[in-house]
């Protein structure tokens, strides 16, 4: 049975420095910041493979302490959780999104569905099949990871499934950070949700991250953002905005679904 809606949300964004391939510095980074930002009843948002990067060492990714250690970090401090984690599948290593309850059970993994060729992403991990949808503290949440960012169609198909927060983990480059500063406000404001898009800051071998973390609202309003240090962001998601937006602004009843084709969208 789902949760009653809530007023509001409390999101936290842990914008971090990764350490390279080092999941127990990692792991020990995460689970102090945690315990210094997140309230119980939190949503805490983390990077895109939080505890390796963006490493296509994918059989090294999916060691598998990952798991567990987000579950007991969730559980411990009694938030919501999506960790960005490598899984090892049926088809092979994923590069997933874990969202994960207060009582440290799994409640959804969604596995990124556009790998990034450019990087080699393609060569290492295993596609997912398309969005889902999950409640999060009576919220409707769509969990997407970086690159699914530029496929608006992904994102369509989660809104008419009843997305109201999208949730984006990313390690997403600084060369290319005007591109994200559009996108998630983009993807917000068509979708008439809001965008909380948790990046990492710092360097790896290939590529430096300048951050940009943010909670944008349905009207595409910009309530957090991060710059490029590490820091947890804090922002709050009102229900009644989304709600009268939608109501008195309303989009969404206008999409034609005949353009879309098939949808993967799993309430």
């Amino acid at each position: 049975m789902g949760q009653a809606p809530t007023t509001d949300l409390r999101i936290v964004l842990l914008q971090h420095d990764l350490a390279w391939e080092d999941k127990p510095a990692n792991q020990r980074a995460f689970a102090a910041l945690v315990a210094d930002s997140a309230e119980p009843g939190s949503f805490v948002i983390l990077p895109e493979l939080c505890d390796v990067g963006f490493t296509m060492r994918a059989d090294l990714a999916a060691e598998p302490s990952s798991l567990p250690w987000a579950q007991e970090l969730a559980a411990r401090h009694q938030v919501w959780l999506q960790a960005g984690l490598a899984i090892r599948d049926t088809g092979g290593v994923v590069n997933a999104a874990c969202v994960i309850g207060p009582d440290g059970t799994v409640r959804a993994t969604y596995r990124k569905t556009f790998l990034f060729s450019y990087g080699t992403e393609t060569e290492h991990y295993a596609a997912g099949t398309g969005p889902l949808v999950v409640e999060v503290a009576g919220w409707k949440v769509a969990p997407f990871i970086c690159y699914d960012l530029r496929f608006p169609e992904v994102w369509r198909h989660a809104a008419l499934a009843g997305a109201e927060l999208y949730s984006l983990s990313a390690n997403w480059p600084a060369r290319r950070h005007a591109h994200w500063a559009a996108l998630v406000r983009a993807r917000a404001i068509e979708n008439q949700a809001f965008v909380a898009c948790c990046n990492r800051v710092g360097r790896d071998p290939n590529l430096a991250y300048d951050g940009g973390s943010a909670l944008i609202d349905p009207i595409g309003e910009v309530l957090v953002l991060g710059d490029d240090h590490a820091r947890a962001l804090v922002a709050t998601a009102r229900r009644d905005t989304i709600e009268s937006w939608r109501r008195d602004f309303g989009a969404l009843r206008d999409v034609q679904p005949r353009w879309l084709g098939s949808s993967h969208a799993r309430p």
